[in-house]
This record gives structure tokens, sequence and C-alpha cells, in this order.
């Protein structure tokens, strides 16, 4: 039931129908129709299971023309919107730490002094990597 349940999620339309026959939704979710059937009659029901009050007495679909619709299907696509903005802001977190922690071992050369001496001589040492000019053997001492 709950695999038939996501599956009707993710086949949705914008207006929360699932416009698929019960034999179609089967094969989508690797179910037998009468599989099907039988979740999407327990979908349909009220929930008598919980004590405190559900919207919609507990009933998750409900049979509309050409399909089915999700009754909670907002709340379903403003939790999965949520989820996916966490992860998105999550991997920039990321991105932004990574791109941080290069630009901090970068070593930025101020002209004259003991700094410019010692990139000069990494360069020509073969331990800078020219691409980006980081020196990859050692800091330079403080000036």
């Amino acid at each position: 039931m709950v695999k038939i349940f996501i599956t009707m999620l993710a086949l949705k339309d914008r207006e929360h129908i699932v416009r698929f026959s019960a034999f179609a939704l089967g094969q989508r979710a690797h179910k037998t129709e009468a599989e099907v059937l039988e979740a999407l009659k327990i979908l349909a029901a009220p929930d008598t299971r919980r004590l405190e009050p559900q919207p919609f007495d507990g009933r998750r679909i409900e049979k509309v023309e050409g399909g089915w619709l999700i009754l909670n299907g907002k709340v379903y696509e403003d939790l999965m919107r949520e989820m996916s903005r966490r992860a998105y802001k999550r991997q920039k977190e990321a991105e932004y730490r990574s791109d941080r922690a290069r630009r901090k071992r970068l070593m930025i050369v101020p002209p004259g002094g003991a700094a410019e001496k010692a990139f000069v001589k990494a360069f020509g040492d073969g331990t800078l990597d020219s691409s980006t000019g980081e020196i990859w053997a050692q800091k330079t001492p403080a000036e």
C-alpha cells in the first residue's frame, strides 16, 4: 500500500490528480492489479486507527473522473519542496566551505619583501601550483 501511495505521489499532476488506471498504476509500482485495487480501497477509506482528528477523516485519496485525487496533495508537495530546498542549501554550504578553505590556502603576495622572494623561489623550485598560485610545500614566514 505504501509503495502504491508513493508511486501515486510521484505520478500526480499539478491538480494533484493521478490519471492512471489501476493496471497502469500497478505497472509503475511493480504490483498486480488486484494489489493496487486493494490498496486504493484502503487509501480511500477513513483511517479508524488514529485517535486524533485527521483531515478528510484520514482518507488519502478520492475517486474522481479520470483518476484519483490526492487529498493532501498540497501538504505532500510542500513537504517535498522543503526537503529539496534543505538538500540544495546543504550542497551549497559545502561548496562554500570548500571554496573558502581553498582561498585560505592561496598565498596573496605583496610586492617586495620576503614573501615575494619566497614566492619566486617556490615558483622556480616547482613547488608552486601555477594555475592557482598556491605554494604546496610550505607557507612563507610573516614579514
